[in-house]
């Protein structure tokens, strides 16, 4: 698989003259990143760095939802809508991209972080809802939400 340093590259070049190109070469990047981190998931010290980054990315996500908590604004409102949307997209790579891994040396806890930010993302997307996002709403697996 191509360097995913190099899929970006050139899918910025794209960006200009071939949009739909330029997606699907993010798209190759994507997987290439993943790959990537996968084969580093049997080195204890690089499994470590992403488990840690996966704490981060949940650590925020509470965190933007429990500023929205604290500022109280109206559900449906600008305010409302902009942190459900915020916790939302934070929430999305966690559940779309980081959970695509799988500790395959069973030395971090990614399957407890991964149903933990399921639970995360359950609470967030009653959010989102409740903020009228005009968006695709997917839940934790990638799957579109219809009702």
């Amino acid at each position: 698989m191509s360097d995913w340093k190099e899929l970006i590259d050139q899918a910025m070049m794209q960006e200009t003259s071939d949009t739909i190109g330029a997606h699907a070469t993010y798209g190759l990047a994507v997987r290439s990143a993943l790959a990537n981190a996968q084969r580093l998931l049997t080195d204890l010290e690089a499994a470590q760095i992403i488990e840690s980054m996966y704490g981060a990315l949940v650590a925020y996500s509470q965190q933007v939802m429990l500023r929205m908590k604290a500022e109280d604004p109206e559900i449906g409102g600008v305010d409302h809508a902009f942190r459900a949307g915020q916790a939302y997209g934070v929430s999305c790579v966690l559940n779309h991209l980081i959970d695509q891994l799988t500790d395959v040396a069973s030395i971090t806890a990614l399957q407890a972080l991964d149903n933990f930010s399921d639970t995360l993302h359950d609470e967030i997307i009653v959010q989102a809802r409740g903020a009228g996002l005009t968006v695709e709403l997917l839940d934790a697996k990638g799957e579109i939400l219809y009702d």
